[in-house]
């Protein structure tokens, strides 16, 4: 009669031990660095911006990262790009500058088409936006691309607009240069 009583008591010891010791495994070295990597981006850019983060994403061949932002004001699409070229430039700098991760990444240097910058836009109060106001505006590999949410349908975006990285760094230069031409 006391063996089973003895099994009741060990099993759940047991398991306990082997699920406590999977749920505190390590995180391996570059995921470590990468995300110190994240946070010191996400820290300046907080600083610069204030944006708010709301997600990272990263591949397991680190070929791809990206940070997402809540931005609380409207942005038209000529401050979005400029922008996003900003965030994604401060982020290339950070991982490039990183020698840890360097041996980790799939190539070296990191360009515009390793990283992910994404806003999602509300007002100020924490609201969607609507179309004609943009609601979601990222760069990642193969180009910029804002998003107006659909008054009628909120799962669904009204308009898409898609930009080459090549077409969005150009009309970034020209903003710049308004702006510089306006002061």
């Amino acid at each position: 009669m006391k063996k089973p009583i003895f099994y009741l008591v060990l099993f759940p010891l047991f398991f306990s031990q082997v699920i406590g010791s999977a749920m505190q495994s390590e995180i391996p070295e570059p995921d470590l660095t990468v995300h110190q990597i994240m946070d010191d981006t996400i820290e300046i850019l907080q600083k610069k911006y204030n944006i708010h983060p709301c997600g990272i994403g990263m591949n397991g061949k680190f070929e791809y990262l990206e940070i997402s932002f809540e931005v609380r004001r409207p942005l038209e699409k000529d401050e979005a790009r400029e922008m996003l070229f900003d965030c994604a430039d401060e982020f290339l700098k950070k991982i490039n500058s990183n020698e840890k991760i360097r041996p980790y990444l799939k190539n070296y240097p990191f360009d515009l088409k390793n990283v992910g910058i994404v806003f999602f836009i509300k007002n100020i109060d924490r609201r969607d936006l609507f179309d004609p106001n943009i609601s979601v505006s990222l760069t990642h590999h193969s180009g910029v691309v804002y998003f107006t949410n659909d008054p009628e349908n909120t799962f669904r975006y009204k308009k898409t607009y898609k930009e080459t990285h090549e077409e969005a760094l150009k009309l970034v230069n020209e903003y710049r240069a308004k702006k510089i031409s306006h002061n």
